[in-house]
Formats: structure tokens, sequence, C-alpha cells
């Protein structure tokens, strides 16, 4: 798998809609080998989608009456996304939609 390609179908997706960290997560899913360990595949696509906001290419944030961002530098959320996957992954590898994140093309809150 590789990340510039990753880079690629996100910007594609901002295309359309808002994604969650379920969709990257999913990503990972879908090019993974058949026996690929789900937990594996969770912490994978967490730690890609915040090198993603470390890099720029999404900004993290909730939907609360429209999309929200966080209020917090992207170090800090990149690190709230690993964190909050990590203990995700300590009680099961399943991820559910807009859990943890939701993310948006950074050009729609600019920095």
């Amino acid at each position: 798998m590789n990340y510039e390609d990753l880079k690629k179908y996100v910007a594609a997706s901002f295309a359309y809609d808002w994604m969650t960290l379920l969709d990257i997560v999913a990503y990972f899913h879908e090019n993974a080998d058949e026996d690929a360990d789900p937990t594996d595949l969770l912490l994978q696509g967490a730690a890609a989608a915040a090198q993603l906001v470390r890099d720029g290419a999404m900004i993290p944030g909730d939907i609360d009456d429209g999309f929200k961002p966080w209020p917090t530098s992207p170090e800090e959320s990149a690190a709230r996304i690993e964190a909050e996957t990590a203990e995700l992954a300590t009680r099961t590898y399943e991820l559910n939609v807009g859990e943890i994140a939701w993310f948006t093309a950074p050009e729609d809150f600019p920095r």
C-alpha cells in the first residue's frame, strides 16, 4: 500500500463528501491480504489518517450541525486520532461510522 495512492484516494473522496476514519480503515482492508489482522489494519489506518492530518491533506473534526474542525493543531489532532484508536483497539477492532473523527478537505477550512 502506497501513501501517495492513499492521498489521491482521500482527495478524490472529498469531491463527493466528508470522510470518516472508517473510510480510511476500509481502504486498508480493501488493499490488505485476506489473512490480515483487523486490529493491525485499524491501527495502520489510524496512523495513516494521523499522517494525512500532519501533512495538511485533511482536516479532522466532528459533525454537529455541519462540519466543525477540531480547535487543535495538526500534531495535537493526529496524536488524538492515534491515542483514541489505540484505546479502541484494546477493547475491539470494530470502528463505527463517525467514531473518533470526521475529515474534510483542507481548502474547506484554511488555517
